[in-house]
């Protein structure tokens, strides 16, 4: 803490007799509650607790240094304080080296708030007298004060354990029921103190509770001037911080002008100055541990010998030392990843003979219990080739049969870097995980290689087993990479050979299954067997579950019955973590992306928007790595339509150039189409209707090509591509208008609901300005109804005009216009007037300023333009929002195209 300030304090009643020259220093800031850093994030779920502090007569704030405690305890403080509580705060410090002292400095700091308490202590020479005598003093005085009184003692972890036990444990246990008492330090209070109080007479917060969950993350980047461009971003950096708050301030305050943020060495220091504090052994022990990802107390008396293996994990509890406890049964644990990463460091800088030895100590423990994630991972830092190898060939299987497909990915990197012999039932693994990684071209190059293999083999039935093994492998990676005509019959050749395994039998239903949606088999695809393997408990057989559950979702998306599809997800999820409970290892989050981004995509079709994101932040990170095409394009169209909502075009289109590249990289036509669908949409949005015409073009191109997809998508994109264009003109070609009635009956045949109301809204309006009202009325009636029964209330909001809104208001008939109004959630009659008002009384300069932000410019940006500084504009948004009242940007611009203020 710093302190600024000295002054002498006294008693501020009047003393019997001057004695002030027997009363010790004291600073004035150590009896202050010290004051609020500018910029603090509110954190309702943690300062609501203050108003249980007068329930309890003891709470206890303990974590690790950097979690915000005592920034936590004064806010606790101001709100009892404002609620008439009257409020004492003591901070202490190493000096604080007797009961006396902390009993006189207690007394001074609940005499500043209570003038009557503690004159006795603060007028006689406290070293004259016990810990006791001094704490019945006080007692007594606090028992004539009937008002409720709360002491807060900051640091505490500074007093040694018996001077803390001496002074106040006698005052603890006695003080009348009005006096609380809130501890805040970094380790564990001591047991005499917080002895014999019930659980309803305590409240606890630790460091589980104190960090920054990824929603108060994403608002603290934000209100530090930062946007992370995507949920990608925000879980990184959530990861890494494990929601540390000083880790995340650093992260605020370290230049990015490199594209990559390196922590400043106040962090390094702080983890350098709990090192310096333990003895040379300790240390030493505490920098193995931080090779380590997880560890148990088992393998830590492996490791270290049993006392000492005690030792340290008492130490860690102790010195609340960045300790994890991973589950309930408190019998596995970590250290907080960027203090594992400091440790790791050391080690390896120290001795990386004796770290890469610990390792595979280590690894060989996983490994006798086959525990094979840990023990291969373990295994490759410390890189011992012979030993992982021979693992390799034991344990490949297996992790296959778990689903555990991408340490196989990471086993096949290193393979490379090895090459060598290796059997053809391990090369099978080996194909089976490049390909459901989607490296497509290293599994298709291992399946040639395991026939020609396979032909010198002697004919039996082993290799004819093996044989449809490989087909089964092949028919999945054409399906992952889109190539449905030729994958759907090489899958239905194998599945009815008879010859494969259960687990490539649960693939090959599942290719079947993807190819029957899109083909809109939907009889048939419901009427598929069920996954194998599932109801007995194997978490492996999870990922064959998750992918068949999630094609189900989508099929119900895609027919309209988004509330249904929404439910099958979340109980996937459910599903995943009830699966997944009993052991430490989740499930891979590459396969609970595929439910996750479907869902979000099901809460942005509904208007859901803050669901939508929440969801997207968790899943983006791993929607490139594993998901199949179709879960990409939905996950990335939610999140660039989000990003748009908000304003940040910028962000929106460098998602798609991200998406684009993604395409490209895998040779998806249909992917790169729809990310040519959200351009489209972005430019218009933002009023370059030549850009718009460029990619257009470009869709009718990808539209003719010939590709093994089987499914609609290009030929559609490129034509709802081309009816948004219409709409920014004042005729439109009538073939165009025949081509999307073809296609909308071919969507109601085919019951692909949700391309119909998007295309038929487009299309109604359309017709109506073009041929009237009346021709109009049977489609946009159709439409409207169906996006009121299914929820999709986004695919009208979504129409990418300047006014969405004023587009059903003069194309709909009469009985039509208020149900697309209500659906838009827009009061015409009521707003319009309104909205309008409020526009007009905006200054000419926040005109000019909502009219840059409209067109998608910064606050930087609208400075330069304006030629003023940022915080300008800053003050301009504030009243901006104030007159208009809305919540922010793109709702003022909103309100801006509808009323077309220019």
């Amino acid at each position: 803490m710093n302190r600024k300030q000295v002054a002498w304090i006294a008693p501020q009643s009047s003393p019997v007799q001057n004695r002030g020259a027997d009363l010790p220093v004291l600073l004035m800031t150590k009896i202050t509650p010290p004051r609020r850093g500018r910029g603090i994030l509110p954190r309702p779920r943690l300062e609501q607790f203050a108003e249980q502090l007068s329930e309890r007569r003891l709470a206890i704030l303990e974590a690790p240094p950097g979690f915000g405690k005592t920034t936590l305890a004064t806010i606790w403080a101001e709100r009892l304080t404002a609620s008439g509580h009257a409020v004492a705060w003591l901070s202490l410090d190493t000096e604080d080296d007797s009961a006396q002292r902390v009993l006189y400095y207690l007394s001074a700091a609940i005499n500043r708030v209570c003038p009557a308490v503690g004159t006795r202590c603060l007028e006689v020479d406290a070293s004259q007298h016990s810990p006791q005598v001094l704490a019945s003093w006080l007692m007594s005085e606090l028992e004539q004060q009937p008002e409720p009184i709360t002491l807060f003692l900051d640091d505490y972890h500074c007093i040694d354990d018996t001077v803390l036990v001496e002074a106040l444990r006698f005052l603890v246990h006695r003080a009348p029921e009005h006096v609380h008492m809130v501890f805040i330090g970094r380790r564990d209070l001591p047991e005499a103190i917080v002895e014999h109080f019930y659980a309803d007479e305590r409240l606890e917060v630790d460091a589980a509770m104190l960090r920054f969950e990824p929603e108060e993350t994403r608002d603290l980047l934000r209100k530090g001037g930062l946007q992370p461009e995507q949920g990608g971003d925000l879980c990184s950096i959530q990861a890494v911080a494990d929601g540390w708050i000083a880790a995340l301030r650093a992260y605020l305050l370290t230049p990015n002008s490199t594209g990559t943020r390196q922590l400043p060495r106040s962090i390094a220091s702080l983890f350098d100055d709990i090192l310096v504090q333990l003895d040379e052994a300790t240390c030493r022990c505490l920098c193995f541990l931080g090779l380590l990802d997880k560890f148990s107390p088992a393998l830590l008396r492996t490791l270290f010998g049993d006392h000492a293996a005690e030792e340290l994990l008492a130490l860690l509890r102790r010195r609340q030392l960045f300790l994890n406890v991973l589950d309930e049964q408190d019998s596995w644990f970590s250290l907080h990843p960027m203090f594992r990463e400091h440790l790791r460091t050391a080690s390896f800088s120290h001795d990386e003979v004796a770290a890469r030895a610990f390792l595979l100590k280590a690894a060989r423990w996983f490994a006798e219990r086959e525990l094979w994630f840990d023990a291969i991972q373990l295994g490759m830092d410390s890189g011992d080739v012979a030993q992982l190898r021979a693992w390799m060939q034991e344990c490949a299987s297996i992790l296959m049969e778990q689903g555990d497909f991408s340490t196989l990915m990471l086993l096949e990197k290193r393979w490379k870097a090895q090459p060598g012999d290796s059997s053809v039932p391990l090369k099978i693994t080996r194909a089976w995980a490049m390909g459901l990684a989607l490296e497509h071209g290293t599994a298709m190059r291992l399946a040639d290689e395991l026939e020609a293999e396979i032909r010198q083999l002697a004919v039996g039935d082993e290799a004819v087993a093996m044989h449809w093994e490989v087909q089964a492998i092949k028919a999945m990676v054409l399906a992952l990479d889109d190539r449905f005509a030729h994958a759907a019959p090489l899958a239905v050749a194998c599945f009815e050979s008879g010859h494969c395994t259960a687990w490539a039998q649960n693939v090959l239903v599942n290719v079947i299954c993807a190819a029957h949606m899109r083909s809109c088999r939907w009889d048939q695809m419901y009427a598929l067997p069920p996954t194998q393997g599932i109801g007995e408990g194997n978490r492996g057989y999870f990922m064959h579950e998750c992918y068949r559950k999630s094609l189900y979702a989508l099929s119900e998306f895609y027919q309209g019955r988004i509330v249904q599809g929404m439910a099958t997800l979340d109980g996937l999820v459910e599903e995943a973590a009830e699966l997944f409970a009993c052991n430490l290892r989740q499930p891979n989050p590459v396969l609970t992306a595929l439910p996750k981004g479907f869902s979000a995509t099901g809460h942005y079709l509904r208007g859901e928007f803050t669901e939508a994101e929440a969801l997207l932040q968790e899943c983006m990170p791993y929607i490139k790595a594993g998901s199949f095409i179709e879960c990409t394009a939905f996950a990335y169209m939610a999140q660039v339509r989000l990003l748009a909502h908000q304003g940040r075009f910028a962000q929106a289109r460098r998602m798609l150039d991200d998406l684009e590249s993604l395409a490209l990289a895998r040779d998806w036509p249909r992917l790169q189409s729809r990310a040519l669908l959200e351009r489209v949409r972005l430019h218009l949005l933002e009023r370059k209707p030549r850009e718009a015409r460029v990619c257009c073009s470009m869709l009718q191109q990808l539209a003719s090509l010939e590709w093994p997809d089987q499914w609609l998508d290009r030929e559609y994109f490129a034509l709802l591509s081309r009816l948004w264009l219409a709409l920014e003109v004042e005729r439109c070609e009538p073939e165009l208008l025949d081509q999307a009635e073809q296609m909308l009956a071919r969507l109601e045949s085919a019951e692909i609901c949700l391309y119909y109301a998007e295309l038929g809204a487009v299309t109604g309006l359309l017709l109506g300005r073009e041929r009237g009202v009346d021709v109009a009325t049977p489609l946009l009636g159709s439409v409207l109804q169906l996006v009121k029964d299914t929820g999709m209330v986004s695919l009208l909001s979504d129409l990418p005009s300047q006014d969405a809104c004023g587009l059903f208001v003069r194309h709909c008939p009469v009985p039509l216009q208020q149900l697309a109004t209500e659906l838009l959630g827009i009061d015409v009659q009521g707003e319009g007037v309104g909205g309008s008002e409020a526009l007009l009384a905006l200054t000419v300069k926040e005109r000019q300023v909502v009219q840059l932000v409209a067109e998608g410019k910064s606050n930087k940006q609208i400075a330069r333009d304006l030629n003023v500084t940022p915080e300008t504009i800053k003050s301009h948004m504030k009243n901006i929002f104030a007159k208009l009242k809305v919540d922010n940007r793109a709702q003022a611009a909103v309100m801006l195209q509808q009323y077309a203020l220019v």
